[in-house]
């Protein structure tokens, strides 16, 4: 095939899928491919019915929207409530009918995971009074559902908060959540068994005003816990889940600092990847960042654990917005990749300079990305779509770690190559909130 994309499931899940599954697959991703930089023309507007009175205190303020599994909208209400939307048809004009929906008044949602399989979503909820939290789940497998509806959110546990923490992250597979409220300390909570423990983080270093955490995930025996400008990983305590504490060696911590003019308040995060055999054990995720003076970051996170333990972030590209600085583009890789990368063309001042970012995302597999900016000189917001070089996954073993230099404007041939972002989309701000 003429067409490089990227794989749309891990191969022990294609392995078992007919012909006619495969070939979908296939179509999928090559349609995906050819329109993601393509402009949307139509907006589609989620709309719930009001019922009260008190308009202002009865607008559903949504905290959180994701797409699950490419087939269902996770929504999650301030006001407590969960709507799962289930997508028709992803390339057709957006239509979603509800699929499950959950209120409460005194329970309020704040996290979610898919299971590895991909069969079952779970969500965490905080209680209004930040002394509990619950974990609902649903199954996903549309195969088996019966005449009797839809599935039903399920409670599969609750347990104390003292004192009182955010959840950060919780983990469908192993039952584990991940809850802290300050940079000295976060707590695991398995919430099937109950078992906690108390994880301390490393102290700041002494030129940091606050450095707190923006995501965690687990990625076997470790804790990845992302923070504005570190990346840190932590031994999984055993005692916490069973078949995560099999490594009967000390594992150390691990860090990765930032330079320090670089502070993250948010990462979206891929899933992650694991390679594992007899000898190793590497896992490896990439991240979209934001840094409010500096602009847009995708970088690659790859951490070891067999045979040496080690912590690594590898810059993959950039989008200069807030600070107006001669930026230099970089070729894109050759097809031969035994031959040298060309060095870096200057090209002026880039474009979109002096630019808010409001929100980012990549996808699963770390190929694509968007986010939404506005320019601090006119009152519409510009959604920007783009996509990484086909072979930047075959490189990941060469890139050069990131280092405090890797910023100034220099001919630098070991810089991470320009993020061309495509306008696919316009939103005037009058009438949006």
């Amino acid at each position: 095939m003429s067409h490089v994309l990227p794989r749309p499931l891990p191969e022990s899940e294609t392995a078992t899928l007919s012909a006619l599954q495969l070939e979908r697959l296939i179509k999928t991703a090559m349609h995906v491919e050819r329109v993601w930089l393509l402009p949307r023309r139509d907006s589609f507007l989620v709309r719930e019915l009001c019922v009260s009175d008190d308009i202002e205190n009865s607008i559903p303020r949504v905290r959180y929207l994701a797409f699950v599994s490419d087939h269902y909208l996770l929504s999650l209400g301030s006001g407590g409530k969960i709507n799962l939307w289930k997508i028709n048809d992803v390339f057709a004009p957006f239509a979603a009918e509800v699929y499950v929906t959950y209120a409460s008044s005194t329970w309020y949602p704040c996290a979610y995971h898919m299971n590895t399989a991909g069969s079952i979503l779970a969500i965490a909820l905080t209680h209004v009074e930040l002394v509990a939290a619950r974990v609902l789940t649903i199954s996903l497998d549309t195969g088996g559902l019966s005449d009797s509806g839809p599935p039903l959110l399920v409670t599969q546990g609750e347990f104390s908060i003292f004192p009182p923490q955010v959840i950060r992250a919780i983990d469908a597979d192993l039952e584990l959540a991940l809850l802290s409220n300050t940079a000295l300390s976060f707590e695991v909570v398995n919430w099937r068994t109950k078992a906690q423990a108390t994880i301390a983080l490393r102290a700041n270093d002494p030129g940091d005003l606050w450095n707190g955490i923006t995501a965690m995930r687990i990625c076997g025996p470790y804790i990845l816990v992302f923070r504005m400008h570190t990346v840190e990983a932590y031994p999984l305590p055993s005692h916490i889940s069973s078949g995560v504490g099999e490594h009967s060696d000390i594992l150390p911590q691990l860090t990765f600092r930032f330079p320090h003019t670089m502070t993250y308040r948010r990462v979206s995060l891929t899933k992650t990847t694991c390679i594992k055999d007899d000898e190793s054990e590497i896992y490896g995720l990439s991240a979209l960042a934001n840094d409010l003076f500096h602009g847009i970051f995708h970088f690659y996170v790859k951490l070891a654990v067999r045979a040496l333990p080690s912590l690594s972030v590898s810059p993959l590209g950039v989008r200069p917005m807030a600070v107006a600085s001669p930026q230099f583009d970089v070729a894109p890789l050759p097809e031969d990749l035994s031959q040298p990368l060309a060095p870096p063309v200057p090209f002026g001042i880039v474009q979109d300079t002096r630019t808010f970012v409001s929100a980012w995302a990549l996808g699963d597999y770390g190929r694509r990305g968007i986010w939404v900016a506005r320019s601090r000189t006119n009152m519409i917001r510009t959604v920007v779509a783009f996509t990484n070089p086909p072979d930047v996954s075959n490189t990941l073993g060469e890139t050069r770690v990131w280092n405090n230099d890797l910023l100034q404007a220099n001919i630098d041939s070991e810089r991470p190559r320009l993020i061309n972002g495509q306008v696919v989309h316009d939103i005037p701000l009058r009438g949006w909130s």
